[in-house]
């Protein structure tokens, strides 16, 4: 079978279509005709200002003035009518009180040290007497001292217990029951430490009292008068050997 060439339309130029375009164009009437379902667009509305005498106002000074006082009676974002804020500045007063007193305790702790390494000494030649008496004194104001603040911090934890939780007040008796024990010790160990400076100036007092007072035995005899022995030949001169009669020197 011979196949047949297929011709294409007559408006069509090498695969290019010349005829009509099949786009159809309305007109406006037949436009809004057809899209009657599609509502138009409202045209724009301008916005006017109403007049100033129209415009409604609020009054808020009273909840301005409010938030001034509510700013001003906080500190550190606290409010300070708060009863945890007064906890919180006792708890902060009780801490420092009782930190003040521990270094207290441990400074006295320290000099009491040096004391016993002093007082322990039993040379008469290395006695350091008079700084031994200087701390011995230091020690004595500094243990009055903290006996008096421990009680003031004992006082103020009774005064504030009513106003404090449980928790924190037996934390707070705990702590002070504590430095006393601290402080009980120290006072017992600086007693002990002074009877051992007594017995020490005892032991050296009577050293003294051995070197001072040598026996008579010891001491050498010194002559009373110059003459004739006993046999009547030797005559004794201090530091001398005896001297015969014959060779006595004239005078």
């Amino acid at each position: 079978m011979i196949p047949r060439k297929r011709y294409g339309s007559k408006n069509t130029d090498q695969g290019v279509y010349l005829g009509l375009s099949k786009t159809q164009v309305l007109s406006p009437a037949t436009a809004g005709s057809s899209s009657s379902d599609i509502a138009p667009l409202p045209p724009p509305v301008a916005l006017v200002p109403p007049p100033p005498d129209t415009m409604s106002c609020r009054d808020r000074t009273q909840e301005f003035l409010s938030a001034c006082k509510s700013l001003q009676s906080r500190q550190n974002g606290i409010q300070t009518n708060k009863p945890a804020l007064r906890a919180v500045r006792q708890r902060s007063e009780f801490t420092l009180m009782a930190k003040r007193i521990g270094k207290d305790l441990s400074n006295t702790f320290a000099k009491l040290e040096k004391l016993t390494i002093l007082a322990k000494r039993k040379s008469l030649f290395d006695d350091k007497a008079v700084e031994i008496e200087e701390l011995t004194y230091i020690i004595k104001q500094d243990i009055n001292s903290l006996n008096k603040q421990i009680a003031q911090l004992q006082d103020f934890v009774r005064a504030k217990g009513s106003q404090s939780g449980r928790h924190l007040q037996t934390h707070s008796n705990t702590i002070v029951v504590s430095l006393q024990s601290k402080l009980a010790s120290m006072s017992n160990d600086f007693k002990s430490v002074l009877e051992v400076r007594t017995e020490n100036l005892k032991q050296q007092r009577s050293r003294r009292e051995q070197f001072s007072r040598a026996p008579v035995s010891a001491l050498p005899l010194a002559p009373t008068h110059l003459g004739k022995s006993g046999n009547g030949e030797v005559l004794w001169f201090w530091g001398r050997s005896p001297v015969p009669l014959g060779m006595w020197p004239s005078t």
